[in-house]
């Protein structure tokens, strides 16, 4: 028996007669996407507590914070929310990421507060929280899958049938198109399985999609009700209010400057100032003391100079009056003497 002879046996179910194999496919067309779909209901029954759990611990420390839109979350709230996180595999890496979209500021006493900066919808996305560990692309696109491969075997079967047509060339006719014709109705058995199937698989998908979807968005609403927002709008109003502040401050300190400069002058300067002033005549006093007594010392030491230069003179000048005096008298008496002999001696003479 070859291969073309199984694809040709039949089977009649219920007064339906169709090939074997496409009374095969249309079985598992049918059982297949039904145990994909229990184990999509199980799986969504799972992904789907695990962010009830989580969303009923946020919504129970709600409860227990006041909500003030002025303060932001206190530290040990935010330890116990992290914790609610960190023990799930499933949402540890969308918590990972929206920590980083968490600011965190100071009080005035010294305490931290946090502030979410976007809502937790921008990092727990579909593609975040359950596609890492459900594919519901494969689950969307099953039910093309089972009617494409529906469509196929009723083409293979129609295949099948259209081997055995000839054209009787002594006769001129068609042979076997009766049996094409009386078996056709079978030809689309996995067509309709598969049709139906997906059908069904729609049907039961979407409210397992949407009852997923609606556990994200109630878990997403627990952590934006729980961590307060602090918009890029609110944070240019607290800045706006703190600059105008500042100005108010600042125009107050520029008014008070020179009163507080005089005044801190006056205080701290003032008594230097004045201790600076009497150090200063004080110095004078000593400076013209000290002139003074240079002055009288300078005078006493000319006129001892001057005494002693008019002692000297007096006698050097006693003492050369006394040789002029002494030079004088002898070149005199000298020259008198020879007068008188000249006088003499012509006397003698007549």
């Amino acid at each position: 028996m070859t291969f073309l002879d199984l694809l040709r046996a039949h089977w009649s179910i219920g007064g339906l007669d169709a090939p074997k194999f496409a009374w095969i496919a249309a079985a598992g067309l049918l059982l297949a996407p039904l145990c994909i779909l229990l184990y999509l209901s199980w799986r969504v029954r799972k992904e789907s507590k695990v962010l009830a759990v989580a969303a009923s611990k946020l919504e129970k420390l709600r409860s227990r914070t006041p909500a003030d839109p002025r303060r932001g979350l206190p530290s040990t709230v935010y330890n116990e929310v992290v914790e609610v996180f960190s023990k799930s595999p499933t949402l540890v890496h969308p918590w990972n990421g929206y920590v980083s979209l968490i600011l965190t500021r100071r009080t005035g006493t010294a305490e931290e507060q946090f502030w979410g900066s976007e809502s937790a919808e921008s990092t727990f996305t579909d593609s975040a929280v359950l596609e890492a560990r459900l594919n519901r692309g494969f689950y969307n696109s099953l039910p093309s899958i089972v009617t494409g491969t529906g469509l196929l075997f009723t083409f293979l079967a129609i295949l099948v049938a259209l081997v055995d047509i000839r054209i009787n060339t002594q006769t001129n006719q068609i042979e076997g198109l009766p049996l094409l014709i009386e078996g056709l109705s079978g030809k689309f058995v996995s067509s309709i399985a598969a049709l139906l199937s997906a059908t069904i698989f729609l049907l039961a998908e979407k409210p397992l999609a949407h009852r997923l979807s609606k556990a994200r968005l109630r878990l997403i609403s627990s952590i934006d009700a729980l961590v307060p927002r602090l918009s890029s709008t609110r944070i240019l109003v607290e800045m706006q209010r703190d600059i105008a502040e500042q100005s108010v401050a600042f125009r107050s300190f520029n008014a008070d400057l020179a009163t507080k400069l005089r005044q801190g002058f006056n205080e701290s300067l003032g008594p230097t100032i004045q201790r600076m002033v009497e150090t200063i005549e004080e110095l004078d006093r000593r400076l013209q003391a000290a002139e003074t007594q240079k002055q009288e010392s300078i005078t006493g030491s000319v006129s001892s100079l001057l005494q002693n230069l008019q002692e000297s003179m007096a006698s050097s000048l006693q003492i050369m009056g006394d040789k002029f005096k002494d030079s004088l008298s002898g070149t005199a008496t000298g020259e008198f003497t020879r007068v008188t002999e000249s006088l003499g001696g012509r006397c003698a003479s007549p």
